[in-house]
Order: C-alpha cells, then sequence, then structure tokens
C-alpha cells in the first residue's frame, strides 16, 4: 500500500520521466538464518544513507529523479572527515551529528572487543536510499555486492536504511 507521499511522487514521475513508473512493492522478503554462532561470524555494513569518499570518489547522484543505483565502497578506517552525504530526500541532521547513526563501525568495532561479533568486515558498502527504478538495483549493483561479500566471507550483512 503506497502512502499520500509516495502516490504524489509516483505521480510527478511518471508526468516527468517514465509514464508507466509503478513503485515496486515487496510484500515479502526471503528469510535466510545465519548459519554459524553470531560471535564466529564476519558482518558487513551496509547503508542507504548515501555516504562516498571526497577525495577518491564521485558523489551519488542524488538529484536524479530516478535515482542512483551504484554503490560506493569505503574502507571502515577512512577517517571521518573525508565522507560526505550525496542524498537530498532525508534530513541529514542526526547523521553529521553522529555517522555511527548510518554506518556504525564505532558499535560493531565495540561488539567485536567483547566477542559478541566475530568480525568486522573491513569494507562498507553505500548505496541511495531514494531508488524509485530499483530493477538496475535488484538484478545487476546488489546482486554483484552480494557475490563479493559471499566470495570474502560474509556471514551477513547489517543495513542501516536512512
Amino acid at each position: 500500500m503506497l502512502t499520500s507521499k509516495l502516490e504524489a511522487a509516483q505521480k510527478r514521475i511518471q508526468r516527468s520521466n517514465d509514464p508507466n513508473f509503478a513503485w515496486v512493492i515487496h510484500d515479502a522478503a526471503p528469510w535466510s538464518p545465519l548459519a554459524k554462532p553470531l560471535e564466529q561470524s564476519t558482518i558487513a555494513l551496509v547503508s542507504t544513507c548515501g555516504l562516498y569518499r571526497l577525495d577518491t570518489q564521485a558523489a551519488f547522484d542524488a538529484w536524479n529523479d530516478l535515482g542512483d543505483p551504484s554503490f560506493r565502497e569505503i574502507h571502515v578506517d577512512t577517517p571521518r572527515d573525508r565522507l560526505r552525504i550525496a542524498h537530498s530526500h532525508y534530513d541529514h541532521t542526526q547523521l553529521a551529528a553522529d555517522l555511527n547513526v548510518a554506518l556504525p563501525v564505532d558499535h560493531f568495532t565495540r561488539l567485536v572487543e567483547e566477542g559478541t561479533v566475530g568480525r568486522l568486515y573491513p569494507w562498507l558498502y553505500s548505496f541511495m536510499g531514494y531508488l524509485p527504478e530499483s530493477r538496475q538495483l535488484a538484478t545487476e549493483t546488489a546482486p554483484a555486492v552480494a557475490r563479493r561479500l559471499a566470495a570474502d566471507g560474509v556471514n551477513a550483512a547489517f543495513l542501516t536504511p536512512c
């Protein structure tokens, strides 16, 4: 079921970009139980907050009405002052005050130190959460990231939506 805000956005996109545009609605999500205990697992952080590394990466196309289905790979040790937000569809106040809102590196580092989590994967994956046209994400971009994570032995991903 679409909210009135999503219905209005759908009509705007239909008028300006694609007369056949319709939101993809997922009524069910696949479930995959963790194959080993959390304290033995490698966890990757994934965010839809539109973060990118200012000094080495291009910003997301935040003003594209159909969104930007690409991703940015960011090392967990990247200095916080080199990260920027390229996402125009949410309030950045909380994220600007504490980056852990979008990339809880500090929290997961503590969980690893405490033995609650086995290992934090050293690369973070950042996406744009605003993506009305999600086909490329679903068929190309997300599977490519999933293959990378699987090849590197990641057992689970922690998603922070924005």
